[in-house]
């Protein structure tokens, strides 16, 4: 019994040790305690960094245009995979003949919109699951320190406070690991938006130069 809760107690210190030196090393971290993920935290995309040359705002409301609202609404959600939202905006790109640049680039406005909406819910949800985390860190923290102030063989009362704690940090280091298996996850999705959004953002410059 002594050895495993002391290999339980090294495996989980190590894990929160990683978690810690994560938490410290975001850049963001001290604006942004909550921030879980070791990417960076960017709160919102900006047009500049996917569209080169002149700005694309100042060509009215996507949401007026109804092809291209249309097009953003449907591509836009985050289960729309990237290949499936190029297939649509080269589709798109063929019906247009006349004013085809000014509605192209409406058409990425939209989407950079879209995506920030998006990514504002995710990095909400990612703060709240990172806020979480750092209460039951703390709190496994301190049932490992209450477990070291108990001899493994304590009789009586103490013996069975220490199995009540036993209980406790097995149960709170396993959900740890679990919502740490999470949260490497979800880090993810924000990202794969970003990388969906230039790449949308390429085809459409693509299809407005032609």
């Amino acid at each position: 019994m002594a050895l495993k809760i002391s290999v339980a107690t090294t495996t989980l210190s190590a894990a929160l040790l990683a978690n810690t030196i994560c938490f410290k090393s975001a850049p963001t971290r001290a604006q942004e305690p909550d921030w879980p993920c070791q990417q960076r935290l960017v709160p919102s995309l900006s047009a500049a960094a996917y569209w080169s040359g002149p700005r694309p705002e100042g060509f009215g409301d996507w949401r007026t245009d109804i092809e291209v609202a249309d097009l953003v609404r449907h591509i836009a959600p985050r289960k729309v995979s990237t290949e499936a939202g190029l297939t649509e905006i080269a589709a798109f790109a063929r019906t247009l003949s006349s004013d085809r640049e000014r509605r192209i680039r409406l058409v990425f406005i939209g989407l950079l919109e879209q995506s920030n909406e998006e990514r504002r819910g995710l990095i909400e949800e990612l703060k709240q699951i990172g806020r979480r985390q750092r209460e039951l860190a703390d709190l496994v923290d301190r049932l490992a320190t209450e477990l070291k102030a108990i001899p493994p063989d304590a009789p009586g009362e103490a013996g069975a406070r220490r199995a009540d704690l036993q209980q406790r940090y097995d149960f709170s280091a396993r959900n740890f690991e679990e919502i740490q298996r999470t949260i490497r996850y979800a880090c993810e999705t924000p990202v794969a938006l970003d990388a969906r959004l230039g790449a949308w953002a390429r085809a459409l410059q693509a299809a407005a130069s032609r």
